[in-house]
């Protein structure tokens, strides 16, 4: 019997190893481009040891998911017992922020599962659906009718993702449980805004006979859209340059000679995707271009940003560099609507590209449910509502 424990207690030992590895790679590469023998090098193991705990990365992802579920705590768990906010969402913010690895590890899948190929598209859906109809149940409490309610769920968790995007990127300047909990304060003081009426999206026009005979695009264009396509579908790290010329319909020689580099072709696609449009006036014109999109360019967008949080991307400083510039945007923007505290104008400037990115996954991944028009309209925090044009602007 003792040689029996021990063995379990190995194995569990061992178990616990093969996690804490694919976390870390997970983060750091991504899932599609970590392989189980990465895995198992990483966790100190033979590749056949490995299989005796896992037979597939799905296995290792869905294991690696339940475990933080159950260590970090309780906004599923609890939240399930029907019994109204269990805790603050700032607590339970707090509590994710306290629990290493949670963040990172959620917004690289949060990106990259965007795509209906990635093994952990339906299990990340999964979670989604639960969290919405556990924040509606919440919310409900608070007044207001159906659809009001959904969208007031809508917007935190929106603005949740968001801000965990832009804490990777801006250590140290996102209080991420500070601005859910004042909205989770503002809907408990003013209750539920009134959603505007819903919006329906006309149906796509069919092919004109002018885009039939459109000449094909040229080259570089092609080799763009090939591989956004890929970085939608795999990310960067799991995206070849062969991949990309085949996708684009070139030899791998043209390819070349449009971006030398896998590096190069990196660079061409961020800046084609990140590059401001030339009539962005306001904060939201922006988002409604992206609207205007494909939706694999978007969810290239949303990909290579969650998956270039960590430092070590090679489009981080790129990302970073347009996340700040919105920032800066935005700010501008709410300051000339009168004065405000600079920390309050700042602090609505980092929700509202929180919605706008947390806005955006969400649409990626349930288009049929989510008008991110109307999520992003009118969002800013009611307790700024009259504010901005009456406090005086903080030196």
């Amino acid at each position: 019997m003792a040689m029996k424990r021990g063995s379990y207690r190995t194995g569990r030992e061992r178990v616990e190893r093969i996690l804490d590895a694919s976390h870390e790679l997970f983060v750091q590469a991504g899932y599609r481009a970590t392989s189980l023998r990465d895995i198992a090098a990483a966790s100190g193991i033979s590749h056949p040891a490995l299989l005796r705990h896992f037979g597939s990365k799905q296995e290792i992802l869905t294991a690696l998911v339940d475990r933080l579920d159950r260590k970090h705590g309780t906004w599923l768990a609890d939240g399930a017992s029907g019994a109204g906010w269990p805790l603050s969402v700032a607590e339970v913010a707090r509590r994710n922020e306290a629990e290493a690895g949670w963040i990172p590890l959620f917004t690289a899948l949060i990106g990259e599962a965007t795509s209906p190929e990635h093994p952990g598209h339906e299990l990340m859906r999964t979670r989604r659906r639960i969290s919405k109809r556990l924040g509606v149940r919440l919310l409900g409490g608070l007044g207001g009718d159906e659809r009001s309610v959904k969208l007031a769920a809508q917007r935190l968790g929106a603005a949740w993702d968001g801000l965990q995007i832009l804490s990777l990127y801006f250590p140290g300047r996102i209080d991420i449980p500070g601005l859910l909990g004042a909205y989770q304060d503002d809907l408990t003081r003013h209750g539920i805004p009134a959603a505007p009426p819903a919006t329906v999206r006309p149906p796509d026009a069919p092919p004109t006979e002018e885009a039939a005979t459109r000449p094909a695009p040229a080259p570089r264009v092609r080799a763009f859209e090939s591989a956004a396509r890929l970085y939608a579908a795999h990310g960067y790290y799991g995206t070849s340059m062969q991949a990309v010329a085949d996708g684009a319909g070139l030899t791998k020689a043209a390819l070349v000679h449009i971006a030398p580099t896998k590096r190069a072709l990196l660079d061409l696609v961020v800046a084609e995707l990140t590059t401001p449009a030339p009539d962005e006036a306001d904060p939201g014109s922006r988002l409604a271009a992206l609207l205007a999109r494909p939706r694999w360019q978007a969810a290239a967008e949303i990909v290579l940003m969650c998956e270039a949080t960590t430092p070590s991307h090679p489009a981080h400083a790129l990302m970073a560099g347009r996340l700040e510039y919105s920032l800066s945007i935005i700010e501008r923007d709410l300051a000339a609507v009168g004065p405000a505290a600079r920390d309050e104008v700042r602090a609505a400037a980092q929700w509202l590209l929180a919605l706008a990115l947390g806005g955006l996954i969400a649409w990626l991944y349930e288009p049929e449910d989510v008008e991110l028009g109307t999520l992003i309209e009118d969002a800013l925090p009611p307790r700024l509502h009259g504010r901005i044009a009456r406090e005086p602007l903080a030196p």
